[in-house]
């Protein structure tokens, strides 16, 4: 373009050294502006051709009747990424009831209660189960020409959460179980999420392994759903830390190995020991359960001889924590199918999920149940390989 082009503001020749950017922003403008009125336009001309072409007769919502006349055009506003867009939806009125209605709302995919494009709200919901609402919109208004309102977006959050469902297919799939407290609900120290996950090994990338985890579960609340949800999929192999008990709810139960291990140090300190030596007593845990390549005999009886060691030290505490947990600690070495014997692909899910929830303020627990299940849903059923080192 030369300079004198009067198809251009006169700006646009006075911004030495930043022309591209303000072209493109007076594009973007003009685009934003377009897209309306083409918007518009074309949902003008496909109700015009459905009224005057339709094959069946439109009826009366009030008394049934076919015998309806146009009445003209209503204003509708929706909100989208690009901003505001007015579009207009014909309106007829019935001459049995006199009764005035707009008969193509459903089929546009625009029904009374509708102020927001699929567009705009996939990307707020994707802000918002993952930063503060309030924040969340802040962003969007800034980022894009569309506004939603903090309140306004947690209740597209909680509709979005209404439409999921868990994965159903466990398939032999090993599943890793976790808790951890979240501030939400009438107790002061807040109320549990339970997180359930497949999870197997997924194909090499980058030179590095994946896993691939589905979700299966999450509630905030009591432990009893997670039990009948395992019961409900028929759960055959199942890890977990040890704050519940599983076994009536999985074939073959197997303590996560780390737990067990990182466990040990608060039993060592009811007993009275000192941080040094609870090192010690921890890196002889770990090297038992660590022996894999072991025959299952020869491990279980170091297992048990450790035991007695702690008894024999008085160490009641310790060989009580570690005597709860002998028989499900060495599952994965008696039972085959077990991907995993840790817990440890799960953790990173529970740090990405006290992250969200730690936002200072209470939450209802149905509140950052929605939350947690939209964004879980996000990371593992729509896109569930993590690379193995980062698990």
């Amino acid at each position: 373009m030369l300079p004198g082009d009067r198809s251009l503001p006169e700006e646009i020749f006075s911004s030495d050294g930043d022309i591209v950017n303000c072209l493109f922003l007076l594009l973007c403008e003009a685009s934003d502006s377009a897209l309306g009125h083409v918007l518009a336009r074309g949902l003008k001309a496909v109700q015009k051709r459905w009224f005057m072409e339709r094959s069946q007769p439109i009826r009366c919502p009030r008394c049934d009747s076919s015998h309806v006349i146009g009445k003209g055009w209503r204003s509708r506003v929706v909100r989208t990424s690009r901003g505001r867009i007015e579009l207009s939806v014909r309106q007829v009125r019935c001459k049995g009831c006199n009764r005035t209605f707009r008969p193509f709302n459903e089929i546009l995919g625009l029904p009374s209660d509708r102020r927001f494009l699929d567009e705009f709200i996939d990307k707020a919901i994707m802000l918002g189960i993952r930063v503060p609402f309030a924040y969340s919109a802040r962003v969007l208004k800034e980022l894009t020409s569309g506004t939603i309102s903090a309140e306004g977006l947690r209740q597209q959050i909680a509709k979005r959460a209404d439409t999921l469902a868990f994965c159903e297919e466990v398939d032999g799939e090993t599943v890793l179980v976790d808790s951890t407290k979240v501030k939400a609900g009438n107790k002061q120290k807040g109320s549990p999420v339970h997180l359930a996950v497949t999870a197997k090994q997924g194909p090499v990338k980058s030179g590095r392994a994946t896993i691939v985890k589905k979700l299966i579960h999450l509630h905030v609340g009591s432990s009893a759903a997670l039990k009948q949800r395992l019961k409900a999929v028929h759960a055959q192999r199942v890890v977990h830390d040890g704050g519940e008990n599983y076994s009536l709810y999985a074939s073959h139960v197997q303590r996560c190995r780390w737990h067990l291990v990182h466990q040990l140090k608060h039993y060592l300190w009811q007993d009275g020991i000192c941080l040094k030596q609870r090192g010690s007593y921890q890196k002889q845990l770990q090297k038992i359960l660590w022996q894999s390549e072991q025959k299952p005999e020869k491990t279980k009886s170091a297992l048990r001889a450790f035991i007695k060691e702690l008894e024999s030290c008085d160490l009641k505490h310790s060989a009580g924590h570690l005597k709860t947990a002998e028989p499900e600690a060495l599952t994965f070495q008696n039972v085959k199918g077990f991907t995993f014997s840790t817990t440890s692909p799960l953790e990173r899910e529970v740090r990405e999920l006290n992250r969200r929830a730690d936002v200072g303020a209470r939450w209802s627990e149905k509140g950052i149940e929605n939350v947690l299940k939209v964004l879980f849903h996000s990371r593992l059923n729509q896109n569930s390989q993590t690379q193995l080192g980062h698990a």
